[in-house]
């Protein structure tokens, strides 16, 4: 950054920090955090004593209670998110379906028989077989834990999912009031060029104007038709956009959202700083860091079939004919060894080990990825506030051009080309701020999703 004034000391992050909750696990199934070996800064702040984001309805910041509905709906019918919670009870439901340690097996049978010129007989049987695996070396108990941790990555999914329902649906939500600004705009312009028009065409009817300055003039009224057509399909296309998004057919929503037509202004410092540890709101990290467990768990699970299977086992059956009953049983343990001469079961440990090494590269470039977002994000906002402002005072300064303007014309200072002049470099200039404004809502959007805020977010909270 430029400038004469010093900056403070920036505030020093620990990557590591954004993965606190997860971890590693030690070989007496504790856990320990993975090693993160970067120091890092978000430079974008100046700020001693940073400032957190709420994690949950910062879109309401934004005061359009027509959004807060439309995410609240969202959230609910949207399709995509009915889908992922739908493979949260699938790996729920895989997680019981692993065989327990212990096992009972029954059966019953009964059976009559015969033959010719012999009497039918029944014959009962049943018999109850159990089973225990002894698994001192946890193969198990590693199985259980890979599974809960791709689980809880599958939920994390779900609020991936949900955090780009919103920066969807809150972008769409921001280019519809756009677009019905620049509408709103345009059909201004267009009733100020008709004034125009006429008064251009009554200065030439007293040879007080040229041809030139009244074709001039009918161009940029024809100009302006033309663009009304474009953005009324646009606003169209952003209304069944958010329909979609809210999980219904397009023309359908019941919301007005011709109702209170204003570009949603964002109220926040652009010099916010944001600590390392929010960075766990980033759901994208969750599941990188999940997966990177349940790989270290599927290395224990493979290093346990290198050694021999202990299990205890038995069963009772009970035998009824005619009258007459019997019962057996067995019991005792049962050891399965590996393969003495192959090399598969050290081949997949190495394999195991190396899917590891992976998901901890892929875990720290995910946090990287996390931090480099956040730090433009927190850029991009500061500079589109930057623009809102200086886009308001050239609005200003130009419709007040447009008023001298009139005013000089009445007394033959100005002319009717300076007039038109003005009014263009004044209509650009209120597009370009509400195109400021528009950039400036979608930065505050991407901050926030970025930070991962709002993720925990449920529309029965509301």
């Amino acid at each position: 950054m430029t400038g004469s004034k010093r900056r403070k000391p920036p505030h020093l992050f620990w990557a590591i920090a954004s993965a606190a909750a997860l971890a590693g696990c030690t070989d007496d199934g504790s856990y320990s955090a993975p090693v993160f070996p970067f120091q890092v800064r978000f430079a974008a702040s100046d700020r001693a004593a940073p400032v957190l984001l709420s994690n949950t309805n910062w879109w309401q910041r934004l005061n359009d209670p027509v959004l807060d509905a439309l995410i609240a709906r969202a959230m609910v019918s949207n399709l995509t998110l009915e889908a992922a919670r739908e493979r949260v009870v699938q790996s729920r439901a895989e997680i019981a379906a692993i065989p327990g340690a212990a096992s009972l097996s029954p059966d019953a049978q009964l059976i009559t028989q015969g033959a010719n010129g012999s009497p039918l007989t029944t014959v009962g049987t049943g018999n109850l077989g159990f089973s225990w695996l002894l698994d001192p070396l946890g193969a198990r108990r590693s199985q259980l834990k890979a599974a809960d941790a791709r689980a809880v990555a599958t939920g994390a999914e779900v609020n991936a999912a949900q955090l780009l329902v919103i920066l969807n649906l809150a972008n769409a939500y921001v280019d519809l009031r756009y677009n019905q600004r620049l509408l709103a705009l345009r059909s201004q312009d267009l009733a100020s060029r008709r004034k125009t028009l006429a008064l251009t065409q009554s200065f030439l009817d007293a040879d007080s104007a040229t041809r030139l300055d009244l074709v001039r003039s009918q161009a940029v009224v024809s100009e302006i038709e033309g663009q009304i057509p474009g953005v009324k399909a646009a606003i169209a296309g952003k209304k069944a956009e958010i329909a979609v998004l809210v999980g219904m057919a397009p023309g359908t929503l019941p919301v007005d959202l011709d109702k209170g037509a204003s570009l949603p202004r964002p109220h926040l410092s652009p010099e916010v700083g944001i600590p390392a540890d929010l960075l766990r709101n980033r759901p994208d990290i969750l599941i990188a860091e999940r997966i990177y467990y349940a790989a270290l768990q599927d290395i224990g699970a493979a290093k346990a079939q290198l050694y021999p299977r202990l299990s205890l086992g038995g069963a009772i059956s009970l035998t009824s004919a005619r009258g007459n009953s019997s019962t057996e049983y067995f019991f005792g343990p049962s050891v399965q060894f590996p393969p003495l001469l192959s090399k598969s079961p050290r081949a997949t440990v190495d394999a195991r080990e190396s899917i590891a090494r992976q998901a901890h590269t892929s875990w720290k470039s995910t946090v990287l990825q996390g931090i480099l977002e956040v730090e433009n994000a927190l850029l991009t906002y500061s500079a589109a506030t930057a623009a809102v402002n200086s886009s308001d005072r050239t609005v200003r300064l130009y419709q007040e051009a447009v008023d001298l303007t009139r005013d000089l014309i009445a007394k033959d200072g100005a002319t009717v080309s300076d007039l038109i002049d003005a009014e263009s470099a004044s209509a650009s200039a209120k597009a370009v701020l509400a195109d400021n404004q528009r950039q400036q809502a979608r930065a505050f959007v991407a901050l926030n999703i970025a930070l991962g805020s709002g993720n925990a977010y449920r529309a029965a909270a509301n």
